[in-house]
């Protein structure tokens, strides 16, 4: 994956609030549109608390297979992107844990 800022908004990112009711409500091509536009800001964030390619590209697809399973608890109080930044956080301070 190419590395861009991960706090360099993404375009239309206006409409994510409707996106993610459409995807709630079923919508596949809603999904996908939501993870294409948002799975390499999550890979930017997780890169920059992980420090290494792999691992944050293995992090990143294990953030969005949490980000499907718990899209229906999100309820639009924040931002789509709180939403998934602190999905990344977690998941990413549970990577740095001693074993």
């Amino acid at each position: 994956m190419t590395e861009v800022s991960p706090f360099t908004e993404v375009k239309a990112s206006d409409n994510d609030q409707d996106l993610v009711a459409q995807a709630q409500n079923g919508n596949r091509e809603a999904l996908e549109t939501l993870i294409l536009r948002h799975q390499r800001w999550i890979y930017n964030i997780v890169l920059r608390m992980v420090y290494h390619p792999q691992d944050a590209e293995d992090a990143t697809q294990e953030i969005l297979i949490k980000l499907l399973t718990r899209l229906a608890t999100f309820e639009g109080r924040s931002s789509f992107r709180t939403f998934q930044i602190l999905i990344a956080f977690r998941f990413s301070a549970i990577l740095h844990l001693p074993h």
